[in-house]
């Protein structure tokens, strides 16, 4: 098959030294790989050493005891994304929101002065931009700002995040978004998005 007689997709996937799959094919692909992912950030650390590297780690002050109640990263990043996508609004609803047309948000997601995800392909637009029935002052600024690969939860975790550099005049520290919700200058929120 001649590259000009081949789909979009598959083109793509070509291009990658991949096939194209179907949407089953690579839901069980992705389970599989996310379970041997699984497996080895998380396999047992004292299985997989000797007994003599294990002493020595242990006169040292290592500490190879499994701790299986400290967080597991993978889950909580798994439940943030979910909680994003949960709360998150369609285009209709946030043109609905917003009171504009279902073109104008796609708009905005395309200028990125929206921040949204892809999934199954169409867009989610996530909650935390929201205030009330408006933006929040100056998000478009920032979201146009920052790295269009970073992903959903990294994004939110850092609007949410208390930043050192946002002290406001009464001395508090505050996270991108509590700034912005404040009604402060974009500028030191947009220099800090450009960096992540």
């Amino acid at each position: 098959m001649t590259n000009s007689a081949l789909s979009k997709d598959d083109y793509f996937f070509q291009m990658y030294g991949l096939n194209a799959r179907p949407p089953a094919a690579l839901n069980a692909a992705l389970t599989q790989a996310i379970q041997s992912l699984r497996r080895s950030i998380y396999a047992e650390s004292a299985g997989e050493l000797t007994e003599a590297e294990l002493k020595v780690l242990r006169e040292s002050g290592v500490d190879v005891e499994e701790h299986p109640k400290l967080p597991d990263p993978l889950l909580e990043f798994a439940t943030d994304f979910a909680a994003i996508l949960k709360t998150s609004l369609s285009t209709s609803q946030a043109a609905d929101r917003l009171g504009v047309h279902a073109v104008r948000i796609r708009q905005m997601i395309a200028d990125r002065s929206l921040y949204a995800v892809r999934i199954d392909g169409r867009w989610r637009v996530p909650e935390f931009q929201f205030q009330g029935n408006r933006l929040v002052p100056n998000i478009g600024e920032v979201n146009a700002a920052i790295d269009r690969g970073l992903d959903a939860v990294s994004v939110l975790r850092w609007y949410t995040s208390p930043e050192p550099e946002l002290e406001s005049a009464d001395d508090t520290v505050l996270s991108p978004l509590a700034w912005l919700k404040r009604g402060l200058l974009p500028e030191p929120v947009v220099q800090l998005a450009r960096h992540l």
